[in-house]
């Protein structure tokens, strides 16, 4: 309870302080600055969003088996909340609005910092995990190439566990007791939290890929059908092509002036019936093809 009597006044008795009387204690300026600071940060509008940035950078690079730990002590927050609170009552005297208004655009200005240092912190250890899972893979590979151990995704297997096996007179592990090599160059292999953060990643990845796979293929689905759908002509329009086609079916290029007339007639563009006769001649050579193909068949029968 000693933080709830700063700033009050301590009353004398027979033992106090020399036997003097009413006497104020001296408390350093800047303890009792800093004291009345954090109660203010800490029943601040903002202080929840400051808190949760702050756990947002922590558990970007904490292993999944390690983030039951910092949400234990995030279930103790509300003691030191009601502790902060309590002070702030003892206070003799609170911010003044300019003071205030400092601390407003400090606290804003700082939550953005924080969210912009989470998304600087996730892109490092994506990068940074994706060589590690690639490193590893090489090591095990090469491990295997070496040795024929080969060592499973993520079981925490490390060469001393087959040493039994292979009955070999020189140990293959020269790691100490700490799980470091002995010539100094940090763990052969990636401890089980690293190969949990490791697969985290790896699955953060894989699911942005997909994400972003999907987002794409949707663009190009949706444009083929857009351009299906520009492509597509009107009915009533094809049938006055048609018609045109059956009567000029020995020479079916039309002239200019043709052109001219049928864009009158149909309403189209000079570039949509132009595509219209050229997929149309390409229809009916295939057509063609393929019955002087059988005729000849049936001939030589």
């Amino acid at each position: 309870m000693q933080e709830q009597g700063l700033g009050m006044m301590a009353g004398s008795g027979s033992g106090g302080l020399g036997g003097l009387g009413d006497v104020s204690v001296a408390i350093p300026a800047g303890d009792y600055q800093n004291r009345q600071l954090k109660a203010e940060i800490a029943t601040h509008p903002l202080y929840e969003q400051l808190l949760s940035a702050h756990v947002a950078c922590l558990r970007v690079a904490t292993p999944i088996d390690h983030l039951p730990l910092i949400d234990a002590q995030l279930s103790q927050s509300h003691h030191i909340l009601r502790s902060y609170a309590s002070q702030q009552q003892h206070l003799s005297h609170s911010l003044s609005p300019h003071e205030r208004q400092d601390l407003d655009n400090f606290l804003g200005q700082y939550l953005l910092v924080l969210c912009s240092f989470k998304e600087q912190l996730q892109q490092h250890v994506r990068v940074h995990a994706v060589e590690a899972v690639m490193a590893c893979r090489e090591i095990e590979q090469n491990l295997q190439a070496l040795t024929g151990i080969n060592i499973g995704e993520g079981s925490g297997a490390t060469m001393s566990d087959d040493e039994d096996e292979l009955q070999m007179d020189f140990s293959l592990d020269q790691s100490g007791a700490d799980g470091h090599d002995m010539m100094g160059f940090g763990p052969l292999l990636p401890t089980e939290s690293e190969r949990s953060l490791m697969e985290r990643v790896r699955q953060e990845l894989k699911l942005e890929l997909k994400q972003g796979f999907r987002s794409r293929i949707e663009d190009v689905r949706e444009e083929i059908l857009r351009k299906r759908r520009a492509g597509k002509l009107p009915g009533d329009t094809t049938s006055v092509l048609k018609n045109w086609w059956q009567q000029h079916s020995k020479w079916p290029y039309p002239t200019e002036d043709d052109k001219a007339k049928l864009v009158e007639e149909t309403g189209l563009q000079l570039k949509q019936i132009n595509n219209w006769f050229i997929n149309q001649r390409k229809r009916n050579w295939h057509s063609s093809s393929q019955s002087v193909t059988s005729l000849k068949s049936k001939r030589k029968r």
